[in-house]
């Protein structure tokens, strides 16, 4: 009996039947626990980057109202709350809950503080007795010198001559006042004296087209017999990716146009050019002196050359002294105005002009670029785009109905300009 039992138990300690199984087994569940606290923590990371996003814009937003003045610190708060919930979609994202935001000027130090409280519930940490990864969230603006490129999309179509669109003007109400509140910006920005940061200044004056003068030779492949080109067609209608990289932009006195808005419009080739980035106030104030207008609205097209404008990835284009910074430079704001008194209504190519630069608002808020938009004297409808404009840009939407209003938004915009930065 004795025998027997020591066989069995030195049978059963060779037998290694199953062994493997059970090796196998442990180890799957160490690999699905690290694969989950993967999981987790790609959750938690992606939720801090929304949070992020959406404190800077509500830290932008409060900064600017401290700015303007005339705002208690509670109405500048409920601004900056206002815009982080419209960036996180009510304060709640895929992966986390928003407990408290608070935000806080500091008007001594010209200062905007935000901070977030999140949660991130755990899924497979859960296990191991987490519950929820805690995360606070510090952002903050203040007011100081740092470097500007901005370039700036100015209307110049028929609408803004006493005339009508026909027959070219240099000189009209609406057009004078332009080229008033133009002067003021630049000379606002690009005030005389020594600067501690650096500003340059593009135009991108657009009416049916835009004239490129002697860089439309690059920029359309050749193709422009008269210095304007249309918009780009196809998957890069909407970037700013290089002409070498993205494909040109093509003369547009052949095509027609496509936009039914307001009934198919005529070609007009502007006479005023664009100016490329510059620190020189003589020359943006000559540029705007000769501005002249005739034609369409192709507004999706000074949108995107206002944005080309200050692009590094256009930098081929442009002289050397225009030649844009990198985005993200850590000092520099790209910045962008769009400004029209009309409905966008004639395209050659994609879509309707108003979709198209809704398209491209919506681009130049992935390059995290400060969007103003401003309608002078403009119908409704054309208020309400450049207002969604603004809103998918996280930027800031201007109305001026008369002359000085539109000097006073120009002017506005050129305080925030020059001063607003996040800094941390």
């Amino acid at each position: 009996m004795h025998s027997q039992i020591h066989r069995f138990a030195s049978d059963f300690a060779r037998d290694e039947r199953g062994t493997v199984a059970v090796i196998f087994g442990l180890f799957f569940l160490v690999l699905v626990m690290c694969v989950g606290i993967a999981v987790d923590y790609a959750r938690s990371a992606h939720a801090k980057q929304e949070i992020a996003a959406a404190a800077d814009a509500a830290a932008l937003a409060a900064g600017r109202a401290l700015m303007d003045g005339g705002m208690s610190d509670a109405e500048i708060s409920e601004i900056g709350l206002r815009y982080f919930n419209e960036n996180l979609k009510n304060g709640t994202t895929k992966f986390a809950e928003v407990s408290g935001v608070t935000i806080t000027p500091n008007r001594a130090t010209s200062t905007i503080a935000v901070q977030v409280n999140a949660a991130v519930p755990m899924t497979f940490m859960r296990v191991a007795g987490y519950e929820q990864v805690n995360t606070v969230t510090d952002t903050s603006t203040t007011f100081e010198a740092g470097d500007l490129e901005l370039g700036i999309a100015l209307d110049v179509t028929g609408s803004m001559c006493d005339r009508g669109s026909r027959q070219p003007c240099a000189s009209a109400r609406k057009l004078d006042a332009l080229k008033a509140a133009a002067n003021d910006l630049v000379e606002t920005l690009l005030a005389d004296g020594e600067r501690p940061n650096k500003i340059r200044i593009g135009l991108a004056p657009y009416s049916a087209s835009i004239q490129l003068g002697t860089y439309a030779g690059t920029a359309s492949g050749g193709t422009s017999g008269d210095g304007c080109v249309r918009e780009r067609s196809g998957a890069n209608a909407y970037t700013d990716l290089s002409i070498s990289m993205g494909g040109t932009y093509r003369g547009a006195g052949r095509f027609r146009d496509i936009d039914p808005t307001e009934g198919l419009q005529g070609y007009f080739c502007p006479e005023a050019e664009i100016v490329p980035l510059t620190a020189d106030k003589a020359t943006l104030t000559s540029a705007i002196a000769n501005l002249t207008a005739i034609g369409s609205t192709a507004g999706h097209i000074g949108a995107q050359w206002a944005w080309n404008l200050v692009s590094p990835n256009f930098n081929e284009l442009w002289p050397d002294a225009s030649e844009a910074v990198d985005y993200n430079d850590g000092k520099t704001t790209k910045a962008v105005i769009l400004m029209t008194d009309g409905i966008f209504n004639m395209s050659y190519d994609n879509d309707r002009s108003s979709v198209q630069a809704l398209a491209i608002c919506n681009a130049y808020r992935e390059k995290g670029m400060q969007v103003h938009t401003v309608a002078f004297e403009a119908p409704a409808s054309a208020k309400t785009l450049l207002r969604t404009c603004a809103e998918q840009a996280g930027g800031q939407f201007h109305e001026a109905n008369d002359a000085e209003a539109l000097r006073s938004a120009f002017l506005k915009i050129a305080r925030t300009l020059n001063g607003l930065r996040l800094t941390q």
